[in-house]
């Protein structure tokens, strides 16, 4: 039930409730996801009667792989928009803006980063994919170096990144679908194995079907569903929570969404409301930032650890001493007078508050009498993500950066008809942000503040709590719920085949009709890769479900994107910057081993580490929590307990560098990118017709084609692309005082301070700091009067460290004090007298900045900095000057087996009268 309060409000936003009775049965979403489904499968059999089987058998390996090349650009930007954007938005980015807030933002100007590493491929190896007619993204490495265990291990990192991406897909399918079936009672109709296993068939059946063309054209659909399913919930939640989709009207502490629960009624605690379990069950505050998780609307500690919860974890230097009546304002070290006047205080904060001893003493000061349990609660300060977070955003960029790398990406790319199409689809792709991205993290934010205390999974399955929300409404919302829920299975359907695509086509391609089965034809090799299909989806499927290690495994998940991220750095050298620089083809093979190893070592000590990269970090094998704690039994503090850039960005400068560095040595050595040995006889035949191997003069020779002009040659262009990259990273929260310097007990005192209307940067302590039903406080208002306006007790509120006086009591101030002596010390010898009030971190709260009440002021830098990095990446790719001829159309869409000598001398003697010294 809702409680009804005084405030200024027009209305009361609240959702649904368990008290308004059942939850949706979810029939409307069924008969939508059943439909769904057919149509999928349906369009698959549609392209292989209306295209398949008009397919000759010189171009049946083209159209089963890449469709024929032939997809214009609205349906190659549908396509690419399925695959790329809309999974993030839906299984990730709402979660993330639940849990971590605004740092959300990140997934914002890493997009950007992953237009830069397309402006930067694309335009260059699109040209190449059609003059010298790749099937498949590794095809130029092999054509480039010529090298078989470069090829191999190529082809092996390409694949691995990508099996461990279909599992992420599996996994999403796996939470998400049967989550979209569950009833009133919180049970999931749809039996998680059974659904994944028949989503998983679906997919195998598109591709073994109508193979490329029913992904891409099945993907048409799916985008244009999902699309609608972006603008749908936000829209709705703006309709029902107000501005921002609601993020807006849930800032502040005394929101437009704020509203009262008695969440002690019985309907709560069989839904498994958090609320329910709540201290303040009876009275739970909610609907606003302020009560679910104040930190979201303050400035993130930047470029230091999280202590938002310090005083929990740390005590006080105040200068006491076993004579003084009062403690004296001289800042030394408490803990060892604690321990000896007072042990009995000393005890009892060491068991109920957590100290930083147990993680920063050695083994050889634990008490070996002492069998209290190391006290666990840290909240998000044990969070590494909260944690020097304008470097944890910097590594996402630099993640993002690497998207560009994907396999199924690139393929899309190369199955575009024309140059100009591409032009067209990325420049659209730029702003796709806008309707996917940007949205969702609204809705995160507002399912955090609004819907928290009420779903159990807020937190965990953020965008299916959204649509719930919306199906237990009833009514026109229930519908647009299962539309929704239909669009987000589309979402993660359309990156699971095109990833599925992907491996079978490098694995028949590279391993198949390169090597295994070299000559045979491509009927054989297509029949082979089909089964090769089935086996991925097989065993990605088995290991999600079954695997130990895997199943519910958030963190092993997360941990499968960094390396997946870490594998796809591997080849940037192999597959970018070959085409711009002359690398060694033994340098990049020695540079890929090496950041390989470095990945290695680096996860090897990050794994050993419990709380990476917060100041709660300690070696796993010191200490276990099942034991008490004793010389033997005491967790030690790591080493190195942070890299401050993630360990993918370290393995790819380790790559870069070596491959860098080895390959001006080898240069000079006279070593070339192969031996005799490990040449393919076939490559040169393949790809070379007349032009022979492929160099880097060659490269620059296609590319200075009349008419050309790569937006990565162009000044308006390198300005742009600079510009997005300054933007997206000076406007990370480098610099900001970390939560405007509150804790969150000085920061319930601001709130407290506000809601009052005092100054709070004159108030002093506060005994009671829970806020009553109803507000501003009689009491609170008292206390408030009594510490500014009495003269005889001033307070001596502290700016900095120290202490301060009000009347009697003497406050510990050093910053991470949480002890509060409202006695004597004479009274504190024998053990009592001590209050945890958590007195703060010694600094003045500034309490929240927010622009015009919305947003914060540092995650507006953010979004400014976004919006001008998507300007400057539309602006960069109108600067492409395609060559859209006859000559260069025909050559992208021909079949290998037509010769066409005229063709490419033609082309590679008006190239060679522009650039003569090909050694370049």
């Amino acid at each position: 039930m809702t409680i009804p309060i005084p405030n200024d409000h027009s209305s009361i936003r609240v959702p649904w409730l368990p008290t308004d009775g059942p939850a949706s049965d979810k029939h409307i979403f069924f008969l939508s996801f059943g439909s769904f489904l057919s149509a999928v499968v349906g369009i698959a059999l549609w392209s292989n009667l209306t295209h398949g089987r008009q397919i000759t058998a010189d171009k049946w390996f083209r159209w089963h792989f890449l469709g024929g090349k032939s997809y214009s650009a609205l349906i190659s930007a549908l396509s690419i928009f399925a695959t790329l954007l809309s999974p993030a938005a839906i299984a990730s980015v709402p979660t993330e803006a639940s849990t971590h807030g605004w740092i959300s933002l990140k997934w914002l100007t890493g997009a950007m980063w992953t237009g830069v590493g397309m402006i930067i491929l694309l335009p260059r190896f699109y040209r190449l994919a059609g003059m010298r007619q790749y099937d498949s993204p590794n095809d130029y490495v092999s054509d480039r170096f010529n090298n078989r265990v470069l090829s191999v291990t190529t082809t092996t990192i390409s694949m691995t990144s990508m099996l461990m991406y279909i599992m992420l897909q599996i996994n999403a399918l796996a939470d998400l679908v049967p989550a979209f079936s569950r009833t009133a009672t919180n049970e999931q109709v749809l039996d998680r194995d059974v659904t994944t296993w028949v989503l998983s068939a679906v997919v195998l059946t598109i591709q073994l079907v109508g193979g490329f063309d029913a992904i891409v054209m099945s993907d048409v659909f799916q985008g244009a569903v999902m699309f609608g399913a972006f603008i749908v919930l936000p829209v709705s939640f703006g309709y029902f929570y107000g501005d921002l989709a609601g993020a807006g009207d849930s800032a502040g502490y005394d929101c437009e969404n704020f509203y009262v629960l008695n969440c002690s009624d019985p309907a709560f605690t069989s839904f498994g409301s958090p609320c329910a379990t709540a201290d303040n069950a009876v009275i739970y505050r909610t609907g606003c930032f302020a009560y679910s998780k104040s930190f979201v609307q303050l400035h993130p500690a930047g470029i230091s650890d999280s202590l938002f919860y310090g005083p929990l974890t740390q005590v006080a230097a105040s200068g006491c001493n076993e004579s003084a009546a009062v403690c004296t304002p001289t800042v030394i070290e408490q803990m060892e007078w604690f321990q000896t006047v007072a042990p009995a205080a000393w005890k009892e904060m060491q068991t109920t508050f957590p100290l930083p001893g147990p993680y920063a003493e050695s083994r050889v000061s634990a008490d070996p009498q002492d069998t209290s349990p190391l006290p666990s609660y840290i909240g998000i300060d044990g969070d590494e993500t909260m944690s020097r977070t304008a470097y944890k955003m910097m590594s996402f960029n630099f993640m993002l950066f690497s998207v560009a790398l994907f396999p199924h990406l690139v393929m899309k790319a190369m199955a575009v008809r024309s140059e100009k199409d591409l032009r067209v689809t990325e420049f659209s792709l730029t702003f796709g942000t806008l309707v996917s991205i940007f949205p969702m993290i609204l809705v995160g934010l507002t399912v955090s503040a609004v819907l928290g205390g009420i779903y159990p999974d807020a937190y965990t399955k953020t965008f299916v709590v959204a649509v719930d929300d919306m199906a237990n409404r009833g009514g026109w919302s229930e519908y647009m719920a299962a539309f929704i829920a239909v669009g987000a299975t589309a979402a993660v359907l359309s990156t699971l085949d095109s990833a599925l695509v992907s491996v079978t086509n490098i694995f028949a391609s590279d391993i198949l009709r390169n090597w295994a089965l070299h000559g045979a034809k491509d009927a054989l090799v297509i029949r082979v890769g089909k089964v090769f299909a089935a086996g991925v989806m097989v065993v990605c499927t088995s290991v999600v479900l079954y695997e130990p290690t895997l199943h519910d495994n958030n963190d092993m998940y997360a941990s499968l994107v960094q390396w997946q991220a870490a594998f796809l750095w591997q080849i940037l050298p192999v597959s970018m910057l070959s085409m711009y620089w002359d690398l060694n083809g033994w340098a990049c093979l020695v540079g890929q081993m090496c950041g390989i190893a470095c990945t290695i070592g680096l996860w090897w000590n990050q794994t050993s580490c419990q709380h990476w990269n917060t100041a709660y970090s300690w070696q796993k094998n010191s200490y276990s929590y099942s034991q008490p704690l004793s010389q033997s039994n005491y967790p030690e503090t790591c080493d190195i307990s942070t890299y401050l850039l993630d360990l993918h960005v370290w393995s790819a400068v380790v790559n870069i560098m070596v491959t860098a560095t080895l390959s001006v040595v080898f240069w000079n050595l006279g070593l070339s990118h192969t031996s005799k040995l490990l040449r393919m006889p076939h490559v040169e035949k393949k790809f070379g017709d007349e032009g022979g191997e492929l160099t880097l003069g060659i490269i620059r020779c296609t590319m200075q084609k009349p008419g050309t002009r790569e937006p990565i040659h162009d000044p308006v262009g390198i300005v742009c692309i600079l510009l997005t990259l300054v933007l997206t990273t000076v406007s990370l929260p480098w610099f900001g005082d970390a939560y405007n310097n509150c804790d969150q007990f000085s920061y319930e005192r601001w709130q407290a301070c506000e809601i009052a209307g005092v100054d709070c940067k004159a108030m002093c302590d506060i005994a009671d700091l829970s806020l009553p039903p109803t507000f501003p406080s009689s009491a609170l208002l008292v206390d408030a009067a009594a510490c500014l306006s009495n003269t005889s007790m001033p307070c001596n509120c502290p700016i900095q460290g120290g202490f301060y006086l009000y009347g009697g009591t003497a406050i510990p101030t050093k910053p991470l004090a949480n002890v509060s002596f409202d006695e004597t010390v004479s009274s504190l010898n024998a053990g009592g007298g001590v209050v945890f009030e958590g007195q703060g971190n010694g600094k003045i709260c500034n309490g929240y900045d927010l622009i015009h009440g919305l947003i914060p002021r540092w995650a507006v830098y953010v979004l400014s900095a976004w919006l001008l990095a998507m300007l400057c990446m539309g602006i960069a790719w109108l600067q492409w000057r395609c060559s859209d001829s006859q000559l260069v159309s025909e050559r992208h869409q021909m079949p290998k087996t037509v010769e066409n000598s005229e063709f490419v001398t033609r082309h590679l003697t008006d190239a060679s009268e522009r650039v003569t010294d090909t050694s370049l």
